[in-house]
């Protein structure tokens, strides 16, 4: 039940930022609206390397390559397209190794590997709770995603159902 919540929630996410993507141009999604702080394609980027490290790699057992600092430090590169190809892809990455689990892994215990340099020390978590605080992360950075759009489309309609 869990896995199945799990990607629901996530894909009913994924579903808001393609929106997003949808509404700005290729040179918006870099734009930082202030000094200091990220630009929509940062929180594209860093979406995917989240899930890919969280799900893929820590709990699926695939290859850590995750370059976390360069998320952030990103200007370009990619159109709102790739973002939404790349943050697709690894959707289905995730889905096809949660699929795969049984309820009984999600107490397994998993480890979440960080470089000595990344400022964030490795740690364990039970697969269900490391879920969990993955599906909240995806919602924050997604609900950030959402307002940035709204503020920098050209046009003044909802990008959701409701006002916000």
């Amino acid at each position: 039940m869990l896995i199945s919540m799990t990607l629901s929630l996530l894909d009913q996410e994924l579903e808001k930022i393609e929106k997003a993507l949808n509404r700005i141009s290729d040179e918006n999604v870099w734009e930082k609206l202030k000094e200091g702080t990220n630009s929509i394609g940062n929180l594209c980027l860093h979406l995917a390397g989240n899930e890919y490290h969280n799900i893929v790699s820590s709990i699926g057992g695939q290859p850590f390559t995750r370059e976390r600092s360069a998320e952030f430090l990103a200007e370009g590169g990619y159109s709102c397209k790739e973002l939404y190809s790349c943050l697709s892809n690894v959707r289905e990455q995730s889905r096809s190794i949660l699929t795969a689990l049984s309820e009984e892994e999600l107490e397994r215990e998993v480890t979440i590997h960080y470089p000595p340099d990344a400022g964030i020390a490795t740690y364990q978590r039970p697969v269900a709770r490391l879920l969990y605080h993955l599906t909240v992360h995806y919602a924050y950075h997604t609900g950030q995603i959402v307002y940035m759009t709204r503020l920098l489309q050209d046009r003044n309609d909802n990008i959701l159902k409701w006002k916000h």
